[in-house]
């Protein structure tokens, strides 16, 4: 492979990788570097790439490996501290205490889902991957991801909802107290 098909190929997959690589880092700063490693790994691999059947399900595939080598490297390290300084940055007044909240509970329930559905929901709601994407990526028939997205949002829609009704109960039973 040139370098003039991989300019063409395999960079235009860096906009599509940066949300996906962002979820799993939550840290810019940490997303750019990775996402610049990447490149500089799929360019060594540039021989087995163009060998491969699926370029695209093996791009994304060694995008998520190496996120996630990065993240147990630095386990410790600012897990979900991405997500509070954007909870912190909601600016809007009337909405900020409710929002904040209802993102807390969304992402708990999306966390709580068995790994397929988390990361069919990702994608595709979160990330804003298309389906024909997703089926690559994940093997899985168009229409089956189309199913396990369907399932997923009823799944968090139902943690969520147990949720509120806790927290409305508590509420209560707080102000009877």
């Amino acid at each position: 492979m040139t370098s003039e098909e991989f300019k063409n190929t395999v960079i235009p997959f860096s906009r599509k990788l940066y949300p996906m690589l962002f979820r799993i880092l939550k840290d810019e700063e940490e997303t750019r570097d990775a996402l610049q490693d990447l490149m500089v790994k799929l360019w060594n691999k540039r021989n087995e790439l163009q060998n491969c059947s699926n370029p695209s399900a093996y791009i994304i595939t060694i995008a998520k490996n190496h996120s996630f080598d990065l993240l147990k490297k630095k386990r410790p390290l600012r897990i979900g501290e991405k997500e509070e300084q954007k909870i912190r940055d909601l600016r809007d007044e009337d909405s900020g205490m409710e929002t904040r909240e209802r993102y807390s509970h969304v992402r708990k329930a999306i966390d709580v889902l068995p790994e397929k559905y988390r990361t069919v929901i990702q994608l595709r709601d979160i990330d804003g991957m298309e389906f024909d994407e997703i089926s690559e990526m994940t093997g899985f028939e168009v229409s089956y991801v189309r199913v396990i997205l369907s399932r997923a949002r009823q799944k968090v829609k139902e943690e969520v909802e147990k949720m509120y009704d806790y927290d409305q109960t508590r509420r209560t039973v707080g102000e009877i107290l």
